[in-house]
């Protein structure tokens, strides 16, 4: 597939979707799709389709790999529900995410914002030691691993909006932040791939671990405060997307961490970072 350009704003709301190829590199069928509603036909040969025309990224129920740790066909539901709790907060890292039914089947409908897997990581990254002495101070280290030319040390960037992601993170118990869910556009950054959430387990396994212990920043707290806020007309949109121990499990996650005031610590008892991590 060629590279269509940026598409901005949400989800056509007439949109006449296409199927214009599938991204390989996923683990599990990822489709992207295409808006053909301003043509009279639809190419046979999918590279015809115009450039401008407004993308998506469609995620089958029926192409969902088995998990053995969550219940088999609830990903996409999943990404959507993340998409819900990411508006109540207040914030647009999440694109537009909607249930969706064709003849490809049912699933999620996301707004394409960008490669799945990035050439380059802007804000997570393996550093080698030269390179790590020579942005230490502006970037979080996270971990060391063992790479083929030597040590690699695992780091991420500060930023507001990266800390707004391992916020949104962690209410939702996100169980697989890595590093290439990451899009930078810009527009936004955008965080994608939203469907190992919302276990009633503690699940959280994320690349964002540097921000743990330090204080939640006014405008977080603030953020916090209203998805307490919208709690009533939240429960119900999610209750067609979660089971009810999943929502009331995602409220307590949010009390707790208003509560505590403070980004999460990682967990000692089990291994806290997604594999691989970028």
């Amino acid at each position: 597939m060629s590279e269509p350009k940026e598409s901005g704003g949400s989800l056509p709301e007439h949109a006449r979707w296409t199927l214009e190829g599938r991204l390989v590199e996923a683990s599990n069928v990822v489709l992207r799709m295409a808006d053909v509603s301003s043509l009279a036909a639809v190419p046979d040969d999918p590279s015809e389709l115009p450039d401008d025309a407004a993308r998506a990224v469609f995620k089958p129920v029926a192409g969902e790999r088995p998990l053995a740790d969550f219940p088999r066909g609830t990903l996409a539901h999943r990404e959507v529900a993340a998409s819900l709790v990411c508006a109540a907060l207040g914030w647009d890292h999440v694109p537009e995410t909607r249930w969706f039914e064709d003849d490809l089947g049912e699933g999620s409908l996301q707004r394409w914002v960008g490669p799945l897997v990035p050439t380059e990581q802007a804000h997570v990254a393996l550093l080698d030691e030269e390179e790590f002495v020579s942005q230490q101070g502006s970037v979080h280290p996270i971990a060391a691993f063992e790479g083929e030319e030597g040590p690699l040390v695992l780091v991420h960037t500060d930023t507001p909006a990266l800390r707004r992601i391992a916020v949104f993170d962690t209410v939702t118990n996100n169980a697989d932040r890595k590093g290439s869910h990451l899009i930078e556009t810009p527009e936004a950054l955008f965080a994608i791939d939203n469907g190992l959430t919302f276990h009633t387990d503690d699940k959280l396994r994320t690349v964002l671990w540097g921000f743990a212990g330090d204080p939640l920043e006014e405008p977080i707290e603030n953020a916090l405060r209203r998805l307490v806020a919208a709690r009533g007309q939240l429960t119900q949109e999610l209750a067609s997307l979660l089971t009810p121990a999943e929502i009331e499990a995602l409220h307590a996650r949010t009390d707790a961490l208003l509560e505590s005031g403070t980004f999460p610590d990682p967990p000692e008892e089990r291994y806290g970072l997604p594999w691989p991590p970028l």
